[in-house]
């Protein structure tokens, strides 16, 4: 993050430093899409947490949200090359935040954020505000409950640095008041008095014998609430995972640790069991895999190769591109009016290039897109049991799957004829709550499979889910009388370029799925004595080996 800012502000370069920055472009271009990745975060999940009003002004909330999230969120240690800078812009936050990065919940944040999204984001709008609070408290002057509220155990002696700490608050919230936005994000080498005086009250301030102390103090509210949240997600990241994917929105991260107050206290613990139960068994995770990715592979009759030279220019063109970036364009960077039109045409693709052509495959111009999934459970009687268990936890997972990656997904149950139900989750609707149900629902009945493949055949019409792969999970004791509705099959799959897979459990073969299935998994699974447990074992498979 610095790093850009460097690159951004920095007055005056050499033809050598130049050409120097070309030959770490990878560095650049890695800098310019975590700037773009953290200001998007900002204006969007984080966007009313920042936005809430406060005495901290707008700008220094924004900047240390950016500290903040590059350092949790994207995992991105922010490098302070120059402290006295940074303290000259940041002020008292500097203290506050290499305490931060000292404190034992830090790195546990970070792999928190690093295993869930979700996650990440619910600690962020935790511990902003948090910092935000201790800058405007503190920002006061100095009062008995202010003292007794965060000093119960310091001696009298903290008095005179909880006063200079408040006079450096005091100037920090003073200078970015003062401040236009374009001035709290300029980084030049040029420093007015007010800044320089700042910095040397907060270096005279960090040098006070007392200051490590006052810190633990200070930051021990911060330190309790950190350590509960990261002590919740560690305990339930896979509930939180599923559920913010599933209730996008809600604050989970504040409730997590009331979870088993709330009426679908039974639901999570079985999505929590269907999850533990997917994640032991490598076969039922090699299909699911496998099903999940298929439709990223592009066909390989479209992929063609160039007959071109390496070293051949084709043409001058707009890019962003500074692989080959014409010398013209390279110059504007020893200009600082030019700099910044440099970094405007580069993030809006307009960069003078050589076009170079040279022998490589080329793909398609253009990939079926991400697409959605149309998964039919069997829930009749000879599911129940092992197959039973299988079958949510195989759901279950594409579920979360097509949920993250914002595609849409419509689970179908059937039986009998009078046994039918459908769950959609997509952008138009998510029944949320059907599904979480759905973990806890006891299959019994007897089997339709008629009807089951008509509602598929109906599903796979809509608008929203042309184009959509199908999966069929049964044990295979299936019976399709209608040929019509199997001939219409036939044909929505051609016209829709849709896939049908089968996972058959514990039969010895696909029965009448056979005639529309492109891939077909028989498997067989052995519950173990606590009966949500067990091993699950691929015994066969068609229409293509599963090398995973």
């Amino acid at each position: 993050m610095e790093g850009y800012e460097d690159l951004m502000n920095t007055p005056d370069a050499s033809l050598q430093s130049a050409y120097s920055l070309f030959s770490r472009n990878k560095f650049l271009q890695d800098s310019l899409v975590l700037q773009m990745q953290t200001s998007s975060l900002l204006e969007g999940e984080l966007r009313s947490t920042i936005a809430f009003p406060r005495a901290v002004p707008r700008q220094l909330r924004e900047r240390i949200a950016e500290v903040i999230t590059c350092e949790i969120f994207f995992g991105q240690p922010y490098e302070i090359k120059d402290p006295e800078r940074f303290i000259g812009i940041f002020g008292a936050f500097y203290p506050i935040f290499l305490t931060l990065k000292n404190s034992r919940a830090w790195p546990k944040l970070r792999k928190i954020a690093k295993k869930s999204r979700g996650a990440g984001i619910a600690g962020l709008k935790i511990l902003l505000p948090l910092i935000y609070d201790i800058m405007e408290r503190f920002s006061e002057p100095a009062d008995s409950a202010l003292r007794s509220e965060y000093f119960k155990k310091l001696d009298a002696g903290m008095d005179a640095i909880l006063i200079a700490f408040q006079k450096i608050l005091k100037d920090t919230l003073l200078k970015w008041g003062n401040s236009s936005p374009e001035e709290g994000r300029n980084f030049q080498g040029t420093r007015n008095s007010a800044e320089l005086a700042l910095q040397e009250s907060v270096l005279e301030f960090m040098q006070k014998d007392n200051y490590q102390a006052f810190f633990e103090g200070l930051m021990e509210g911060l330190y309790k609430r950190m350590s509960e949240f990261v002590s919740e997600m560690e305990e339930n990241l896979e509930i939180f995972d599923t559920l913010a994917l599933l209730f996008p929105g809600r604050n989970w991260s504040y409730s997590v640790k009331e979870l088993k107050k709330e009426p679908f206290y039974l639901q999570l613990k079985m999505l929590k069991t269907y999850s533990t139960f997917f994640e032991n068994n490598h076969d039922l995770r090699r299909i699911v895999d496998f099903i999940g990715r298929r439709e990223f592979d592009p066909p390989s009759d479209r992929i063609r190769l160039s007959p071109f030279g390496k070293n051949r220019i084709q043409t001058v063109r707009f890019s962003d591109s500074i692989n080959n970036l014409l010398p013209m364009e390279a110059a504007k960077l020893l200009n600082p009016s030019l700099k910044r039109k440099f970094y405007a045409d580069m993030l809006e693709g307009k960069l003078l290039s050589y076009q170079m052509l040279g022998k490589h495959y080329a793909g398609p111009p253009h990939l079926k897109p991400k697409g959605p999934m149309i998964v039919l459970v069997d829930t009749s009687g000879s599911m129940h049991g092992a197959p039973q268990t299988l079958a949510k936890s195989a759901v279950l997972v594409m579920a979360k799957r097509m949920l993250s990656q914002r595609r849409d997904m419509k689970v179908i149950l059937f039986a009998s004829t009078s046994q039918h139900m459908e769950i959609e989750l997509s952008k138009k609707k998510k029944t949320s709550e059907k599904f979480l149900n759905f973990l806890i629902y006891t299959f019994g009945g007897g089997t339709d499979f008629n009807t089951a493949l008509a509602s598929g055949l109906k599903s796979l019409k809509e608008k929203d889910f042309q184009g959509a792969d199908l999966l069929f999970i049964t044990d295979g004791k299936s019976e399709v009388s209608d040929e019509l509705v199997l001939a219409r099959w036939e044909e929505a799959k051609k016209k829709y370029s849709a896939k049908v897979y089968s996972l058959i459990v514990g039969g010895r073969g696909a029965g009448g799925l056979s005639k529309i299935s492109d891939y077909t998994y028989l498997v067989e699974m052995e519950l173990d004595s606590d009966g949500i447990g067990g091993v699950v074992r691929l015994i066969e498979s068609t229409g293509q080996n599963l090398q995973l």
